[in-house]
């Protein structure tokens, strides 16, 4: 027998209270006192014997009916064959998601994230499941799954202890919202399999546990796009800084509206912060700079840096914040780099009608390149120059044979040759570079001011014009041209990056023989051609064009953890190259290399480009006599990881995530095993029964009792005798 409430049987204590009022003595309360008493000594009455039950039967039925009815209040039942099998209830899948960004290094975080797996592992019964994930920017599997159960609990939560002690919080963005929709995809595509193939009734349930501080930064861009599993559960463990004070500084390059090229510092502090004082520190030469920061919570503040404070600086420190694992900022030193631009043409520098003079004016020194013209004359080689080879060589009229030579050994060699086709002559003599010819009728002079061109097709997809992709910067219509050449373009390789409105191609690109480019423009850009030279679009266009044939690396600027580097072509004579981390690892980048990945940590990093010499078969950018290039870029933790408050949970609810945890499979199978009893109790009702039982034996006593009672009057009442001659005595 099994009953439903078992606490009402605690009623049943009751029975002693009819025992309890047979068995107190009584004490006499009404006392008469008595004159010819009062010179007498009290004598209390001698008790000749104890208080015992007198009626047993009674007191015994009396006990008996509140036994029933306190058993009726229990509601019992017989449960027979009637019982759970332990197939009939599905056990959980249980993956364990540990956020190893860079905001978990801050104080007391992995050690309460570590008591937080611990508590999960806790929870776990015979028959769960259960994996260790980690996520920041991507996600990786620890422990996977153990599908064939073939562990035992306690040897897969030995695994999962055993793999969160192979993890540390890194450096790289938190990205919640992958991570929730990678493992709940995950989970259930692997529920849908387990339905087809195996045809289960019961599968197990899906359950997500998230170990995260749920900053702010964190990621859920995933989220908004994706339809979340209404058979996927996701619980939160949430950890909290033991400070809650957190700032952070960042280096802003100059607005186009400023003057100057100096460097901007904001400093941004935290909501939760109870701290608004700071201060960035900085070594300018061997002289250490400070500049203090009032930012109050929540708040963010810029300042500038004069241009003369900002060379070789490395790196920028923040003070006044105890959270430092965002405290400092990176930046690589800029080396200036010296290139040259070789002119052959005919006009001289300081004439302003011909194209030299605007092209030595256009070309502005950054703190990246200082570009230096020469105009070759008669007898000057075109490889021979103290500053170097030429990164440009452009040429705007016809030249002797013998220079003709060098242009076709410089182009072989890997040169840049840009073409001004001003006249038809030039057309003529530099066929074989440009890929085409002069249309017939062409090269006749302009008509009247009105008669010109203008630019109606752009590749702003190509290197040369991607600078004006942004729609602020790509309207050409007040650029017109009076003098252009109508070229035919007759080598298909040719690629055309402009075109003017009558459809003839204005610039167009040509690869020459081995590493060498061509370029070529149909129209001059001096005031008797055009207006190319009088617009804002020339000296961006101009200078562009000389960093591509530089071929600069394009690693000048700063990038964020885990973020991916196009790596630059090996120049010829170049052999091998290594990326030096700033903790002194080395990777070596093969010649078929173009990007680089394994930026894991903030700091200064090396790209080494030397020529061939190996150490053991493998290159070794120490060995002696090679000639060593460094290109340094910077890498630092992504900002957002200093945005430390925490998500509120209603939010990620906002993305129809089932928020909550799965029942335990003892859990339900407890439900279930109180919805079959209440089920098999309703349909016997014992307890009817035993009301029933306890009134009938109610009524029984009752009238027991009074039949007793009285038979103990007439025992207890006057002795009537009866004579023989009926007189009473």
């Amino acid at each position: 027998m099994s009953a439903l409430a078992w606490l009402f049987g605690l009623g049943a204590l009751a029975i002693a209270f009819p025992f309890l009022l047979h068995l107190i003595r009584q004490t006499p309360k009404g006392q008469t006192e008595f004159s010819s008493l009062i010179f007498l000594k009290p004598s209390p009455p001698s008790l000749t014997r104890r208080s015992r039950l007198e009626n047993l039967f009674l007191l015994l039925l009396r006990a008996f009916a509140i036994g029933l009815i306190a058993i009726a209040f229990m509601r019992p039942f017989f449960r027979g064959e009637n019982s759970l099998t332990e197939y009939e209830v599905a056990n959980r899948r249980i993956a364990i998601l540990v956020d190893t960004s860079a905001s978990m290094r801050r104080s007391g975080l992995w050690d309460q994230a570590e008591r937080q797996v611990e508590k999960v592992l806790e929870g776990l019964e015979e028959g769960d499941d259960v994996s260790l994930i980690a996520f920041d920017e991507n996600v990786r599997t620890i422990v996977g799954f153990n599908d064939q159960l073939n562990d035992s609990l306690s040897t897969r939560a030995d695994s999962i202890r055993s793999g969160f002690k192979t993890l540390d919080p890194g450096w790289q963005r938190s990205d919640l919202g992958n991570a929730m929709v990678t493992v709940a995809d995950s989970l259930d595509v692997w529920r849908d399999s387990q339905r087809v193939e195996g045809g289960q009734a019961t599968v197990a349930k899906l359950q997500m546990v998230v170990v995260s501080d749920l900053q702010k930064g964190s990621k859920l861009d995933s989220l908004q796009a994706y339809q979340w599993p209404a058979t996927v559960f996701a619980e939160f463990y949430s950890v909290v800084a033991d400070d809650l004070t957190n700032a952070t500084l960042q280096l802003l390059s100059a607005t186009a509206d400023e003057s100057d090229s100096g460097l901007r510092i904001r400093v941004r502090n935290s909501e939760e912060s109870v701290v608004d004082q700071f201060f960035v520190n900085w070594k300018n030469g061997i002289v250490s700079e400070s500049l203090p920061f009032f930012v109050p919570a929540g708040t963010s503040r810029v300042m500038q840096i004069a241009p003369e404070q900002n060379l070789n600086n490395q790196v920028f420190e923040l003070s006044g914040d105890l959270e430092v694992f965002d405290n400092q900022y990176f930046v690589a030193p800029v080396e200036q780099q010296m290139l040259r631009v070789d002119y052959l043409g005919s006009d001289t520098p300081d004439n302003p009608e011909g194209l030299h003079y605007y092209l030595r004016r256009s070309l502005v020194e950054t703190l990246s390149r200082k570009v230096v013209t020469r105009q070759l004359k008669a007898g000057d080689s075109l490889g021979g120059s103290a500053i170097g080879a030429a990164a440009l060589t452009v040429l705007t009229s016809p030249v002797e044979e013998v220079r003709r030579d060098e242009l076709n050994d410089y182009l072989e060699k890997g040169g840049t040759l840009l073409v001004v086709l001003s006249d038809a002559e030039t057309v003529n003599f530099a066929q074989d570079w440009i890929g085409g010819r002069l249309k017939s009728g062409a090269g006749k002079p302009r008509r009247s001011k009105n008669d010109y061109q203008m630019l109606a097709e752009i590749d702003f997809s190509s290197r040369l014009f991607q600078l004006f992709a942004n729609p602020r910067y790509n309207d050409f219509t007040n650029i017109r041209f009076w003098n252009h050449q109508s070229v035919e373009i007759l080598e298909p390789k040719a690629v055309v990056l402009a075109r003017f409105e009558n459809d003839d191609p204005a610039i167009w690109k040509l690869n020459g023989s081995g590493r060498g480019c061509v370029y070529v423009m149909a129209s001059g850009w001096n005031p008797r051609q055009s207006q190319l030279a009088l617009s804002t679009k020339f000296v961006p266009l101009i200078n562009g064009l000389v960093e591509i044939a530089a071929d600069l690396p394009v690693l000048d600027k700063s990038y964020t953890v885990g973020e991916t580097i196009l790596i630059p072509d090996l120049e010829i004579g170049q052999k091998s190259r290594q990326i030096v981390k700033p903790d002194g690892s080395r990777e070596t980048i093969t010649a078929q290399t173009r990007s680089f990945s394994q930026t894991d940590q903030p700091g200064i990093y090396r790209l080494v480009t030397i020529d061939e010499g190996s150490v053991g078969g493998v290159p070794d950018a120490n060995a002696d006599g090679l000639e060593k290039k460094e290109v340094l870029f910077a890498v630092n933790v992504n900002r957002s990881e200093s945005a430390t408050t925490a998500i509120p949970l209603e939010q990620i609810e906002m993305f129809s995530v089932n928020v909550g945890e799965q029942e335990t499979a003892a859990s339900e199978r407890a439900q279930m095993r109180s919805m079959l009893d209440r089920d098999i109790e309703d349909r016997q009702k014992i307890w009817k029964w035993l009301i029933v039982a306890a009134i009938l034996l109610l009524m029984f006593e009752t009238w027991l009792a009074a039949r007793t009672s009285s038979k103990s009057k007439l025992s207890n009442g006057e002795t009537v005798a009866v004579g023989t001659g009926g007189d009473l005595v």
